[in-house]
């Protein structure tokens, strides 16, 4: 069928409309990163795996589904209900050996299958394999632990009204991630209930993510904000000799404490009228069984000489308890490198949708939430062998430039080849990425 233009604007050529190509992709960038995926990863291998499995008359695999699924995401679809609209790319379905994509249903099934919390462990066991990659080499990691508020509009299951700036009243999850600061990858990811957690939690929590690190990689520093910090965290730290960074929320006792004297330092001073000082001392919460170095980092504007009249009130006080006896300035900017956790978050949000909540049931978004964590995962490491200036773009641009792309598949001499745009600017990066990957499979052959 051809639909003929009839108004078209003054001065522009009129273009004719028809339906006739076949093997057309706009996702031309998936036959890089589902060879890097399987190749160098070894990720299909690893979900199959998985010891969950379904009827003998099942159509799809449940490593085909999983697999499905990490493509989609890490692709950008936001939701399964979305994939209906991929699930019969030719370029997709030829990558993963299937005539069509699982339909939404079966993938909603799939999820089903992980019940249990014995059933999730083998999401996470995959992701550590992916962190032999992503980790290779390193003998230590800077943990950066912290929550987001996943809001939800029904009815899931494990969710409640806790605290959620956006939507107050609102029920919701509010998941943990630790992530390695250098690298970025997410370490570990646990769905929870929207309550704030507890110091028991975050224990439970750090010794997961610490078991999910290669062997040999060890936790050397732990960041993180006021929801993770308690006399029991700071005591298991210790505990494992890693030291810590943790943020502290200002009380009544910590005001009385700066109040008995603080020996401020002035760190920073400039034309915006901007004073920044810092300080520490020992303190000891009622909750703790041993004193323990706060440090304090206090701002306020710069006032002139006529406007000093109850300065003191105007300064706004931040507190961060430490094991470390490095310079009050150095702990303000080595904890300021947490920073980094929010934009891991973010991009979780933006380039996985992890706050897309798929199910009803507790444990199915759980393995939800691991499926997206393992594609961003996938992602950094493929962006990881791109060259040097793509590593600095965010997932969502380099999703962009590198992986939705639009491509012809081309059937001759029984060989198919993708074909792609000629004028396409990032054509040099492709092709480095793609003889990393060769290089790769040639390393794995048998001598």
């Amino acid at each position: 069928m051809v639909f003929d233009s009839t108004h078209t604007p003054q001065n522009s050529c009129p273009v004719s409309e028809t339906f006739d190509q076949k093997n057309l992709t706009s996702y031309a960038g998936a036959n890089l990163i589902i060879d890097f995926a399987r190749d160098v990863l070894q990720l299909r291998a690893q979900l199959d795996n998985i010891t969950l499995s379904k009827g003998p008359g099942a159509l799809y695999s449940l490593s085909t589904d999983l697999e499905a699924l990490i493509v989609s995401y890490a692709l950008g679809i936001e939701r399964i209900s979305h994939i209906e609209d991929i699930e019969a790319d030719p370029l997709l379905c030829l990558k993963l050996g299937q005539t069509k994509l699982p339909d939404t249903t079966t993938l909603y099934r799939s999820l089903d299958r992980f019940d249990t919390e014995e059933h999730i462990k083998q999401l996470a066991d995959v992701n550590t394999h992916l962190l032999e990659h992503l980790l290779q080499g390193r003998k230590s990691v800077i943990l950066d632990i912290d929550t987001t508020v996943e809001t939800v509009h029904g009815q899931q299951e494990g969710t409640c009204v806790g605290y959620n700036p956006r939507y107050h009243g609102r029920a919701s999850y509010q998941p943990f991630f630790a992530f390695d600061s250098q690298s970025g990858a997410t370490v570990h990811s646990k769905l929870r209930s929207g309550k704030t957690p507890s110091g028991d939690e975050v224990i439970e929590f750090y010794k997961e993510a610490k078991a999910q690190l290669p062997k040999g990689t060890k936790v050397r520093f732990v960041r993180g904000d006021r929801g993770m910090t308690s006399g029991k965290v700071c005591d298991q730290l210790e505990k494992d000799n890693v030291s810590y960074t943790l943020k502290i929320k200002m009380n009544s006792s910590l005001y009385d404490r700066i109040s008995r004297g603080v020996l401020w330092k002035r760190l920073y001073s400039n034309d915006d009228q901007v004073v920044i000082e810092a300080g520490s001392v020992r303190y000891k919460a009622k909750s703790w069984d041993r004193h323990r170095r706060i440090v304090f980092i206090r701002s306020r504007p710069k006032f002139t000489a006529q406007q000093m009249l109850f300065a003191e009130y105007s300064w706004h006080y931040e507190a961060i308890v430490t094991d470390l006896n490095w310079e009050a300035e150095d702990i303000w900017h080595f904890y300021n490198q947490r920073c980094t956790c929010e934009n891991h978050i973010k991009e979780l949000k933006d380039g996985v949708h992890i706050d897309a909540i798929s199910k009803a049931g507790f444990y199915p978004n759980a393995a939800d939430l691991l499926l997206k964590v393992i594609a961003y995962n996938v992602l950094l490491a493929f962006r990881g062998i791109a060259p040097t200036e793509y590593n600095v773009y965010g997932i969502t641009r380099f999703r962009r430039v590198l992986l939705r792309i639009p491509g012809v598949l081309v059937h001759h001499a029984r060989k198919w080849t993708l074909r792609l745009p000629s004028y396409w600017r990032h054509a040099e990066a492709w092709q480095c990425i793609r003889s990393t990957i060769q290089q790769v499979n040639t390393s794995l052959l048998p001598v």
